[in-house]
C-alpha cells in the first residue's frame, strides 16, 4: 500500500471476521497449548482464510481489510500465555475459590498495557532498526498476505499444502517420528547413559521455515546456547553433583540416576532463566537512550496538546498519541493495583510493592519479550514469568503476604505480566507487518486493544470448559506443562521453601560475559533455556538461507533467489501451523489414529528423516531454480 494514499482499512467487515477468528483462535490453540505446552501464532490460518474469503465475497478491497483482519484475529493466541501458562495453576494446587472475573480482570489489563508498551516502541524497532531485526515471523506473515497473485499465490499454496498435509500426518496420524533423537536407537540410549550426551531436532515444518527468516548469524547463536546447555552444562553438573538427592515424580533419588531432561529442567533451565533476566536489563541499559528520548516525548506529548508534529508523518508512521499511551499505562497499572488490594493484599504496603514489580518488570521483560520475537518469532513467556514469580515472592513474603493467598496473589501478578509480555512481543510483529506492507498502524493499535479485551474473556471460558471437560491433575488431564512448572516454583516459595538463586546468578553473570565478547546474551539464552529439540531446526533452516544467497554472486539474483525461498518458509509456516490447528480439533471431537507404537520405532524415525531433509532440499531448489527458469524465459 502507498503510504502517501488512504486506504478503506477498518470497516464492519473486518471488525467483525477479525473478532470472530480472534474467539475462534482462543479455543482451538489454547486446547493445543495445554495439551503440549506451545502456542501456534494465528496469523498463517486467519491470513489464509481471509484471503479465501475475500475471494468468495469480491471484495474490491481486500488487500487493506486482510492485513487488519488477520491483525485482530492473531490477538486470540496473544493473550493465550497469560491464561494457559498460569491460570491452571490455580486448578493443579486445588484452588477452586477464584472467581471468573478475577480471572478475566489481570489478563484483560495485561493485554491492553501490553499493546500500549508495544506501541510505545514501534517506530524503534520496525523503522529505526529496520535491518538489524529479522523479524522472522512478521517477515513471513507480509510474504503471505502480499502472495496472491500470480506465480507467487501458486508458490505460496503448493508450500502452504504441503507443510499442512506434513504437519497434519506428523500430528495426527504419526507415520513417522516428531523428534529425531540418538536416544531412539539402542547406541544412542548407552550414549547418553555414560555420556549424559544426545542430540535431538524437531521437525515441525513451521520452525524449519521460521529458521530459514532468522538467519544463518542469529540461527547459530541460538543453537550455541543450546549446545552449551546440553553438551557443556548438563555433563558438568552429573559430574560435580552426581551423589545429590533430587525429587523426580515424587520420590528421591540421586542425581546420577536421574533422567538428563529433568536434570535440564530442575537445574541447567534456570541458569538459562539468569541469562534472560541479565539479557533484559543489558538490553534495556544499551537502550537507554532510545528509551529516554520515548519516556521523555511522552510526557512532553501528555501536557502539549500542540498538534502541528504529526502533520508531516506519513500514514504508515502514525501511531496512537503518547499523550494517550503515557495515561493509558499508568491507568491500567494503577488498575491492577486496585484489583490487587481490594481481593488479595492485607496491607497499602503490599499493594505498593505489586505494584512496583509489575510496572518495572512489565516494561523491562517487554523490551525482552519484543527483542526476542525479533530474533526468533519466538518468545520465552515462561521463563520470563518465572523470573517476576521469584522476585515476587521474595518481596510479597517479606512484607507478609504468604499462604494460599500469597499464591493466588503472586498467580494473578503472573498472569497479568504474562499477558502483557505475549501480548508486546506478538503484537509488535504484526507491526512489523504493518511496516512492510503499508498498513496504517495507528488502526492496528485501535483494534488490538479491543481485540484483546475480547480474546481475554474468550480464553478465560475457554480454560473453564477444558478444566471441566479434561482437568488439569489425574489420569488423562490435560498436560499444562508450563502452569505445572509455575505451581511447582510458586507454592514452595510462598509457604517457606527457597528458588535456585546460585543458578539465577551464574546465568546472569555468564550474560554479562557474552556480550563482553560481543555476542547477542539474548539469542543464546534463548538458546540456553528451550529444549534442544526446539532450536536445532532454526539452524537448519538458517543454513538453507544462508546457500541460498550463496547460490549467485548477482545481487539481484540473490534478493529474488531469497524471496523465493522466503515465500516457500511462509508456506511451511502458514501450512504447518493450519495442520496442528486441525490435529488440535481431531483431539477435541476425540479422534484418534495416531500410530503411537509405530512412532516410537526407529524405522518411524528413519522415515522421517528421509521426509524432513527432502522438505530441505526442496526449499533450496525451489529457491534457486525458479529464477534461474524465469530469466531463461526472459532472454
Amino acid at each position: 500500500m502507498d503510504p502517501k494514499k488512504e486506504y478503506v482499512e477498518i470497516n464492519s467487515y473486518v471488525i467483525f471476521w477479525g473478532l470472530f477468528y480472534a474467539a475462534l483462535f482462543s479455543l482451538a490453540v489454547g486446547y493445543l497449548c495445554l495439551k503440549i505446552g506451545q502456542t501456534v501464532d494465528a496469523f498463517a490460518p486467519v491470513s489464509v482464510l481471509a484471503m479465501g474469503m475475500a475471494a468468495v465475497f469480491k471484495r474490491k478491497n481486500a488487500f487493506p481489510e486482510t492485513v487488519h483482519i488477520q491483525a485482530i484475529g492473531s490477538a486470540g493466541t496473544n493473550v493465550l500465555a497469560g491464561v494457559m501458562f498460569i491460570l491452571p495453576a490455580l486448578y493443579i494446587l486445588n484452588i477452586q475459590d477464584v472467581s471468573f472475573i478475577e480471572m478475566i480482570i489481570p489478563v484483560v489489563l495485561g493485554g491492553l498495557l501490553g499493546v500500549q508498551l508495544c506501541t510505545i516502541f514501534r517506530s524503534y524497532f520496525c523503522e529505526e532498526m529496520h535491518h538489524a531485526y529479522p523479524f522472522p515471523g512478521g517477515r513471513a506473515a507480509a510474504e503471505v498476505l502480499s502472495s496472491n497473485e500470480g506465480s507467487r499465490a501458486k508458490l505460496m499454496i503448493f508450500s502452504g499444502l504441503f507443510g499442512m498435509a506434513y504437519d497434519f500426518v506428523l500430528n495426527s496420524l504419526g507415520w513417522w517420528r516428531e523428534v529425531f533423537s540418538t536416544t531412539t536407537f539402542q547406541w544412542g540410549q548407552a550414549f547418553q547413559v555414560k555420556m549424559k550426551l544426545h542430540f535431538s531436532l524437531d521437525s515441525d515444518i513451521a520452525l524449519l521455515g521460521i529458521g530459514y527468516f532468522t538467519g544463518l548469524r542469529y540461527a547459530a547463536i541460538i543453537v550455541s546456547g543450546s549446545f552449551f546447555a546440553w553438551y557443556v552444562c548438563i555433563p558438568l553438573v552429573y559430574y560435580l553433583g552426581g551423589d545429590h538427592v533430587m525429587i523426580v515424580g515424587g520420590k528421591e533419588i540421586l542425581l546420577a540416576d536421574a533422567p538428563v531432561r529433568q536434570v535440564f529442567s530442575q537445574y541447567v533451565r534456570h541458569i538459562g532463566i539468569g541469562m534472560l533476566a541479565m539479557a533484559g536489563v543489558i538490553g534495556l541499559l544499551s537502550m537507554s537512550k532510545v528509551v529516554t528520548r520515548i519516556m521523555s516525548q511522552a510526557l512532553k506529548d501528555m501536557f502539549n496538546r500542540d498538534k502541528t508534529a504529526t502533520v508531516n508523518l506519513l500514514r504508515t508512521q502514525m501511531d496512537l498519541p503518547m499523550s494517550f499511551l503515557g495515561f493509558g499505562i499508568i491507568l491500567t497499572t494503577v488498575l491492577f493495583a486496585i484489583f490487587f488490594h481490594i481481593c488479595y493484599a492485607e496491607s497499602i504496603l503490599q499493594t505498593l510493592v505489586a505494584f512496583v514489580i509489575v510496572l518495572i518488570l512489565a516494561f523491562l521483560l517487554s523490551v525482552v519479550g519484543i527483542s526476542s520475537i525479533a530474533f526468533t518469532g519466538s518468545e520465552p513467556v515462561s521463563g520470563m514469568t518465572i523470573f517476576m514469580i521469584l522476585i515476587g515472592a521474595v518481596a510479597l513474603t517479606s512484607v507478609g503476604l504468604t499462604g494460599k493467598i500469597g499464591i493466588i496473589a503472586i498467580l494473578m501478578m503472573a498472569a497479568f505480566l504474562a499477558t502483557t509480555i505475549g501480548v508486546a512481543g506478538n503484537f509488535m510483529s504484526e507491526l512489523k507487518v504493518a511496516h512492510l506492507l503499508g498498513a496504517t498502524p495507528r488502526k492496528m493499535q485501535q483494534w488490538q486493544l479491543v481485540g484483546v479485551a475480547i480474546a481475554g474473556i474468550v480464553a478465560v471460558g475457554v480454560l473453564i470448559l477444558l478444566n471441566n471437560a479434561y482437568g488439569f491433575v489425574g489420569e488423562n488431564a490435560l498436560n499444562a506443562p508450563q502452569a505445572n512448572a509455575m505451581a511447582a516454583i510458586v507454592e514452595p516459595l510462598m509457604t517457606g521453601g527457597s528458588a535456585q538463586w546460585p543458578l539465577y546468578i551464574m546465568g546472569a553473570f555468564f550474560a554479562v560475559i557474552l556480550w563482553m565478547c560481543g555476542v547477542p546474551p539474548l539469542a543464546f539464552a534463548l538458546g540456553a533455556y528451550l529444549p534442544m529439540e526446539i532450536n536445532t531446526p532454526l539452524l537448519v533452516g538458517g543454513l538453507v538461507s544462508y546457500l541460498v544467497k550463496k547460490s549467485s554472486d548477482d545481487e539481484e539474483e540473490q534478493e529474488e533467489r531469497v524471496s523465493k525461498g522466503g515465500i516457500v518458509a511462509s508456506g511451511f509456516v502458514a501450512g504447518g501451523a493450519i495442520g496442528a490447528l486441525i490435529s488440535a480439533i481431531l483431539h477435541i471431537a476425540g479422534v484418534d489414529v495416531f500410530l503411537t507404537e509405530w512412532e516410537k520405532t526407529p524405522g518411524a524415525t528413519f522415515l522421517g528423516m528421509v521426509i524432513y531433509f527432502c522438505f530441505v532440499i526442496a526449499m533450496y531448489k525451489i529457491a534457486v531454480n525458479h529464477f534461474s527458469k524465469k530469466k531463461s524465459a526472459e532472454q
